[in-house]
Parts: structure tokens; sequence; C-alpha cells
């Protein structure tokens, strides 16, 4: 929940982190749900549709999909590892999800609490950038256990206090704290809807209750409200 900004401060330093140990053009931290579905993504110079065509259409298709690594302890991977050129660029997964968001190659970083994956960071770069070397690779490698870490110790704790002390004072339900914490960072309804991948109707009707029950009656209140609760 944490702060209203357009991004949760953690996941930003994160991506800043490895922004400066290798070149990227674009990356996604992004929590994972037992399900093993994306959430709360944060995006860093990818297109606000591209988290949703994921969840929404190409996440089942994804060769580094975090599902295909829970029974694994690997940290660090690479597209190009898990399928060989030739044969990912005949798949739908590279024509109609890599191609039209303009990267080519692919590393993900995987952070795991009690030998499950609950969060990662997709590492992207276009095909003229080249593909990551091995000492790229190690780099981060060395720093996943720092970051894992601190995930496990400092931010997810906060999160799941944060989230269960509003949960608890308005009587919200989880997706409604999702939509609220959305909410916090300066999402928009469409913002939103793409994030959750939920439709716009949705998004106002979680946000009608979300009113109703910390009574308030437009945007700016709910946030001054929640973030006083939060900063007690």
């Amino acid at each position: 929940m944490i702060k209203k900004n357009n991004s949760n401060p953690f996941q930003h330093e994160t991506v800043a982190l490895i922004e400066r140990l290798v070149p990227l053009s674009g990356s996604a931290f992004f929590l994972v749900n037992p399900d093993m579905q994306h959430s709360s993504a944060l995006l860093y110079n990818l297109a606000p549709d591209a988290e949703r065509d994921y969840r929404t259409e190409y996440g089942a298709l994804d060769p580094l999909s975090p599902e295909r690594f829970a029974d694994s302890d690997e940290t660090v991977v690479t597209l190009d590892s898990r399928i060989a050129p030739h044969f990912l660029k005949q798949t739908l997964y590279y024509q109609n999800f890599m191609v039209p968001h303009n990267h080519r190659y692919v590393a993900d970083m995987f952070f795991r609490r009690e030998g499950r994956i609950i969060a990662g960071v997709t590492i992207l770069r276009e095909e003229s950038m080249g593909n990551f070397l091995s000492q790229e690779l190690e780099l981060l490698r060395k720093v996943q256990p720092f970051i894992e870490f601190s995930l496990n110790e400092s931010y997810l704790p906060q999160r799941d206090h944060q989230r269960q002390g509003v949960a608890s004072k308005y009587d919200l339900t989880e997706r409604e704290l999702d939509v609220l914490e959305c909410v916090l960072r300066g999402s928009t309804n469409k913002d939103i809807a793409n994030q959750l991948s939920l439709g716009l109707a949705t998004i106002k009707t979680h946000l009608h209750h979300i009113f109703r029950k910390t009574d308030v009656n437009v945007r700016s209140e709910l946030v001054a409200k929640v973030m006083a609760d939060l900063n007690r």
C-alpha cells in the first residue's frame, strides 16, 4: 500500500539498482500471487498495456513464466537459455507480444519466501543491445540475495501489515485493497484496469464500495483519509 506516488519506493529502487548494474531498455518489477500470476507490477520504459497483455493473453506462453520455476532454485534465467532463438521467433509469444513491445533479450530474476516465488524482475533489451553477457548475469546473481532479503524482511511485512490494518478498519476485500493500493500510487481508473486485468465498470464498482466503506465522496478524500491512517 505504502504511499501515494507513481511507484512503490522499494520496487523503484530495486529497478534503479539493476539498471546501474546492467544496460537495459525496459524492465518490470512484479509480485507473484499464490496462483503464480503477476500483481502490483511496476513498469519501466514499457507501455501500460504490456502488463495487461501479458496477464490476460501471453503469460501462459512465456518460457520464463514463474510457474515454470516453481520447483527450481534458479535465481536468474535468460530467455535464450530456455528456448533456441530460431524456435523462439516462430512462437506467437515472440511475434505477437515481444515484437510489438520492442524487446528481444530477456533475463528474469526470481525472489522466494520459504521456497515459493513471491516476486520477480524482468530485464529487457532491444535487439540492437545484444544478449546478456555471462559477467552481467553473474552480477545479477550476486545482488539477488540482498534484494530477496530486503523484500522478505522489510517491504513485504510492512505492506502486509498496512493492508491488514486498512482491511480490518474498513472491512475491505482483497480486491478492494488491490484497487485502493493503485489509487494511493496515483493510478487512474484506466491504469488500475490494466494493472489488475479488470474492466473499467468493475473498477468503478470497487471504488464505489470503497468510498461507501470509508465514508468519503471523492478520490482526494480517500487518499487523505487512508494516508492519515497509515502514518499514525
